[in-house]
């Protein structure tokens, strides 16, 4: 999964930082981590697509832009649940 699969799958979600709605960006930049995480909760991206998001932030927190994501290696995305 590329990182524009993955940040698609995440503007499925409203932000729970910003509130923007679903399918409108936080930020030119990038989406809120806290997206990500609603992704998450709600079954759309799995874990190890979770990982990805988190690998390349410089802190972990839920305001926190998540502008790049490292690929995933093939067979190792998990799917969504």
């Amino acid at each position: 999964m590329t990182s524009v699969e993955l940040a698609v799958l995440a503007l499925r979600v409203p932000c729970g930082f910003c509130w923007a709605p679903p399918g409108t960006t936080c930020a030119e930049e990038g989406q809120h981590l806290a997206r990500y995480l609603r992704a998450y909760r709600r079954g759309l991206i799995s874990r190890e697509m979770m990982t990805s998001a988190c690998l390349l932030l410089p802190a972990a927190s839920a305001g926190q832009l998540v502008t790049e994501v490292m690929g995933l290696a093939p067979g190792t995305e998990g799917g969504a649940w």
